[in-house]
């Protein structure tokens, strides 16, 4: 039960760090005067690409934390 729940946070977490980034983005466009279709055009491109590599991140943080450690024996 508390995995799930631990998912759910982590999922939530993804999407709200992706959505910010894409806001932030298109507001910077905005701010540069990238026409308006761009930049609005930019903001699902950003947090697709955000949530991709956030999602690969933690998939990789996760395997390597996993992995045992091998510890020698002292002579």
């Amino acid at each position: 039960m508390y995995f799930a729940w631990g998912l759910r946070h982590m999922i939530a977490g993804l999407i709200l760090l992706s959505a910010a980034v894409g806001l932030m983005a298109t507001a910077a466009a905005f701010a540069f005067s990238v026409p308006a279709w761009i930049a609005l055009a930019s903001y699902p491109v950003v947090c697709s690409l955000t949530l991709l590599l956030a999602a690969a991140f933690v998939a990789t943080r996760s395997t390597q934390d996993s992995q045992p450690i091998l510890l020698h024996p002292q002579a």
